[in-house]
């Protein structure tokens, strides 16, 4: 089976483009023959079927996404979606719509979007966008239950070609926590860490500002790991990474906080994150998170906000605790409770693991995909006939009495 990839791509530092590697990496395993349509600043020199054709900001990138994806010649087309991925000014990634209506009236493959921004309350635009956009594509992925039980609310129709496949996760090697603790100087503590790109979404900054009072009650033996940086090219990550540098200069025991600034290597993600006792998450908006997938790869427990999918996953997999997204007092009590408890770190850390191992590996979700697209290429080349055409042309027949 011949697949169009449309993502961005490493060395772009993108979550979606560390998801799509991992997946097409375990769909190629499974033999599928993957062609990766990419951002400009995607792709190594050299590296097979990958083509850096896309940029949004330059007039006719519609064009070279079509042109390159009718080149490939695959069974079928897959879109990972965010809007920001496909957005030229302030036209909301309306540009995909042009290869998509004209790949809609060509009908020779099916395409698949994936969409990685999907809300229980969509706004006015996201609402119209999906609805047109399920209307021209043969399938839409989502990967909780509650987008795709939400969607009838915000678009006004129930849609048949929307399917649900989660995130998936590695299943990491097993490590040592201690030996990969005193690789990042923080041995003989307990680790409550905190990764990803510097967004204000994330709300680090809740953490930091309460960092003084719940070390005092932690004890000598907690620090705080805070890991990630912001994007080159997003003023906005770049004030927030001001802000949050500026707290920890604030704290009183600064001398407790462990700062790595940078984009990592996924090994390098690996590690850091496997030196975690806990994860906090105490995102003030989002839909779903990679970092959440991964910390249970490792086997780290996580506290995240009560919101949309980190809610939905943490409840699934009971490998943490939720609590209210702007509650700083149930936040401290949380971090309190679970890193005073080492049994019930050992339970979760357990629980996230198996959760990986028989539901969300890369494996298991790329068989999910391949059953799907096959499905899809079959209902296409039986839909190619148009048999009420067909029909109109036949000669009338004359019942016998």
């Amino acid at each position: 089976m011949k697949i169009a990839w449309v993502s961005s791509w490493a060395p772009r530092p993108c979550g979606i483009a560390t998801y799509s590697a991992d997946l097409v990496d375990a769909l190629r395993k499974k033999k599928a023959d993957v062609h990766v349509i990419c951002h400009t600043d995607g792709g190594s020199s050299g590296e097979k079927n990958v083509y850096p054709v896309l940029d949004t900001e330059s007039a006719g990138w519609d064009e070279k996404l079509y042109t390159t994806v009718n080149k490939i010649k695959p069974d079928i087309v897959h879109i990972q979606h965010e809007y920001g991925l496909y957005r030229t000014g302030n036209d909301h990634a309306s540009g995909l719509f042009r290869p998509f209506f004209r790949w809609k009236t060509d009908n020779k493959f099916p395409v698949v979007v994936t969409y990685h921004s999907v809300y229980t309350k969509l706004n006015k635009m996201m609402s119209f966008y999906m609805d047109l956009m399920q209307k021209i594509v043969d399938a839409g992925i989502v990967h909780e239950e509650y987008q795709w039980a939400y969607l009838p609310v915000n678009t006004g129709r129930v849609m048949d070609n929307i399917y649900i496949i989660p995130h998936g996760a590695q299943i990491v090697r097993t490590y040592s926590k201690e030996t990969l603790k005193k690789a990042h100087g923080i041995e003989g503590n307990k680790v409550i860490g905190m990764i990803g790109w510097f967004n204000q979404t994330k709300g680090f900054h809740r953490v930091l500002e309460m960092w003084d009072k719940l070390s005092e009650k932690l004890g000598p033996e907690s620090i705080l790991v805070l890991a990630g940086d912001a994007r080159t090219l997003d003023p906005r990550q770049k004030e927030y990474k001001k802000k949050l540098l500026g707290l920890v200069e604030q704290c009183k025991n600064k001398e407790r906080i462990k700062v790595v600034i940078g984009s990592f290597s996924p090994k390098e993600y690996d590690d850091l994150l496997a030196t975690f006792d806990i994860m906090v998450m105490p995102y003030i908006f989002a839909s779903q998170s990679g970092n959440l997938a991964n910390s249970f790869a490792v086997g780290v427990p996580v506290i995240a906000s009560a919101m949309e999918g980190l809610k939905a996953e943490i409840d699934i997999s009971g490998a943490g605790i939720t609590v209210p997204p702007d509650d700083d007092e149930e936040l401290m009590s949380a971090i309190l409770t679970i890193m005073a408890d080492d049994e019930m770190r050992a339970r979760y850390s357990k629980k996230a693991r198996n959760y990986v191992k028989e539901h969300i590996n890369w494996p298991n979700i790329a068989k999910k995909h391949l059953t799907l697209y096959k499905n899809l290429i079959i209902k296409k080349r039986a839909d190619k006939q148009d048999h009420r055409s067909v029909a109109m042309l036949e000669p009338e027949r004359k019942e016998k009495i």
